[in-house]
């Protein structure tokens, strides 16, 4: 059992009370610390938001822990003792074949003629189950479309009414909050068709391919590729020669080059990669596809997830492990520039005033109603204030969520097309929608969306005609890269945040980013990739599933491996915002969380007059003269409370 110092250095410092409950549980449960620390971990992501450690949300804690501690129990109880019962009556009664090996699977044929033939019908039928009895189970208190009005999921959490909710319009965290922030509406705001000019850098076309229909040779092949290219990005950052490069599998007595993919060999999905199960993996061209053991005792700090490409200096002096003296910065993305003329563009569009964005992240309703009050909320401040743009992403109507999975939900047989998911969007998310008129909104799909016909990641667009969506209304592909004006935009609803969270595996020590958001929204934009982490996690780990179309991946890549601008990346994670890398990045969490309402986003941007103005800009020199666009410096972002 772990000691309170192992729990301090998980937890921090915390009261003598606090501190004996914890160890209280660690006897109970017999586990360590990190592994109490990961169910804390995951306690506060279920409750959707920041939790202090202290006597009332311990206890709650402890509560949550029993109960799913027992549900897994009662699982783990039923999955054994079944099987072990009726294995146990058949050896007794064993006369039959070698080993028993046809016993159970010829039941109406006995094995030998006598008196004990009827014997064994009868101790059979005992164990049987009569018709009359199962179909009276489902018939009392049962419907075909849903549970009886007594159904509770294990383990779920009892929401507050969204009229109850705390805090509404709250501001948690702002982003330059030196920038004012415009009274809205605009003086004069002529909608956003002169304010705004929409480039999708993506081509939705390529999203249109078959889904979860790939080979496995082309999966592979794209990994291997990944690889080669990022050890000709290093060879270019770091001037190496390509004989420099050694197969990393190969006896290696002297500090060497080496350049591979990290991947763990932890086979069990209830536990984390720790520094133990990391290994690195080779190209087919540079190490025949082998994998080696990493030993990261030289490193002062390091953070790593499977599937992060990474180029070491280390030597293999026995062939067997991989000892790591240093880590290669990765190869650098820049970010896109402007032209003065566009730039000049821009600040005429927004002569009105600064260029204002709502974003916003699906789930939209609780886990008990079908009933949309955050979206109900979240539309009534989009037509009273009138931005320009508003991004909305899903899931809209969420597979996860209990209502849709058990068809809990009238159906309006007066205006049914056929598509009962679709008429659900309609009645809910398309009434709402068509009450805004003066904003161009862009709406992103996500891989939990049930009226989404692409089920996987890349993924397709929404299907305009079967939702009822209006003109105003945009459809993107999941992930996107779009320029609006001058800025651009990066977006993606897989939730890469939470999904690296959960996956990371890391020391502090020197040059390790301490802040989480930080460190996770890097990883990404170092990658110039929307979903650097292989393989996705599984269900039992994140709560979903996130199907993953590896030949596809492609899709995912930032174009022209050029940092966006803004990059907004919704996660389970609490909202929040920070420049990462010069790039915007905003998680603006969740509109509903299982227990309460959720949040959105608020960005304000300023035109690029100051830019102009001390770049000093004459007529450009020559047409390749370009200007950054320090959107990070002229973008106000808030994180507020719906």
């Amino acid at each position: 059992m772990s000691s309170p110092e192992d729990l301090a250095e998980k937890f921090g410092e915390l009261p003598d009370e606090v501190m004996a409950e914890l160890q209280n549980m660690l006897r109970i449960y017999n586990i360590d610390a990190e592994e109490l620390f990961f169910k804390w971990e995951e306690y506060c992501l279920k409750m959707g938001e920041d939790i202090k450690l202290n006597m009332k949300n311990i206890t709650a804690f402890k509560d949550d822990a029993r109960e799913q501690f027992e549900i897994e129990m009662r699982a783990k109880s039923k999955s054994a003792q079944a099987p072990a019962t009726r294995g146990a009556q058949r050896g007794a009664k064993s006369a039959g074949d070698v080993f028993n090996m046809l016993d159970g699977l010829t039941p109406a044929t006995p094995r030998s003629s006598g008196p004990n033939v009827a014997r064994r019908k009868f101790e059979k039928a005992g164990y049987e189950t009569p018709l009359a009895e199962r179909t009276s189970k489902l018939a009392v208190g049962s419907s075909p479309v849903g549970p009886g009005p007594g159904f509770r999921t294990p383990g779920a959490v009892t929401s507050i009414p969204f009229r109850n909710r705390t805090d509404p319009g709250k501001v948690m965290e702002v982003l330059n909050p030196n920038i004012e922030v415009p009274h809205l509406p605009l003086p004069d705001y002529p909608g956003y068709q002169p304010r705004t000019q929409l480039t999708v850098r993506v081509k939705p076309i390529n999203f249109q391919y078959k889904p979860m229909y790939q080979k496995l040779s082309a999966g592979s092949q794209y990994l291997d590729d990944q690889i080669e290219e990022y050890a000709a990005a290093i060879q270019e950052e770091h001037n190496i020669s390509i004989d420099d490069f050694c197969n990393p599998c190969s006896r290696l007595p002297e500090e060497v080059v080496v350049v591979g993919r990290i991947v763990t060999d932890v086979m069990d999905s209830q536990k984390r990669s720790n520094e133990a199960s990391l290994l690195l993996e080779a190209s087919r061209g540079t190490g025949e596809g082998g994998r080696v053991r990493l030993d990261l005792s030289a490193l002062k700090g390091y953070a790593f997830f499977p599937g992060m490409l990474v180029a070491f200096k280390a030597l293999n002096p026995t062939g067997d492990k991989l000892l790591v003296k240093s880590i290669l910065d990765p190869p650098r993305y820049y970010a896109a520039a402007s032209k003065p003329d566009d730039m000049e563009d821009e600040l005429q569009k927004l002569s009105a005033g600064n260029f204002n964005v709502f974003v916003a992240s699906g789930p939209y309703t609780p886990d008990e109603n079908l009933d949309f009050e955050g979206l109900t909320e979240l539309v009534d401040k989009i037509v009273e204030t009138e931005p320009d743009v508003v991004f909305l992403s899903g899931p809209f109507i969420d597979t996860a969520h209990p209502k849709v999975k058990l068809g809990d939900f009238p159906v309006d047989m007066n205006t049914f097309s056929g598509y009962v998911l679709e008429d659900l969007f309609k009645a809910k998310i398309t009434s709402q929608l068509n009450r805004i008129t003066k904003s161009l909104i862009l709406l992103v799909p996500s891989t939990r969306d049930a009226v989404s016909k692409h089920v996987s990641f890349p993924q397709d667009r929404f299907q305009r005609k079967l939702l009822g969506l209006q003109s105003n209304v945009q459809l993107l592909t999941n992930p996107s890269m779009l320029t609006i004006n001058e800025i651009q935009f990066g977006i993606s609803t897989a939730d890469i945040l939470f999904h690296l969270n959960m996956q990371e595996v890391k020391a502090t020590g020197k040059g390790i980013e301490m802040n989480t958001f930080h460190r996770l929204a890097n990883y990404v934009i170092s990658s110039s990739h929307f979903y650097p982490l292989f393989p996705a996690p599984e269900a039992s780990q994140v709560g979903y599933t996130t199907p993953i179309d590896l030949q596809w991946m492609r899709l995912a890549d930032f174009p022209d491996n050029v940092k966006p601008d803004v990059l907004i990346l919704p996660s389970n994670l609490p909202g929040t915002v920070k420049v990462v890398n010069g790039v915007v990045t905003i998680n603006p969490g969740f509109m509903s969380t299982k227990r309460t309402a959720g949040t959105y986003a608020f960005m304000t941007i300023e035109s690029p007059e100051k830019v102009l103005a001390e770049e000093n800009v004459v007529p450009a020199p020559s047409a390749d003269f370009t200007l950054k666009r320090r959107i990070y410096n002229r973008a106000r972002v808030e994180i507020r409370r719906i």
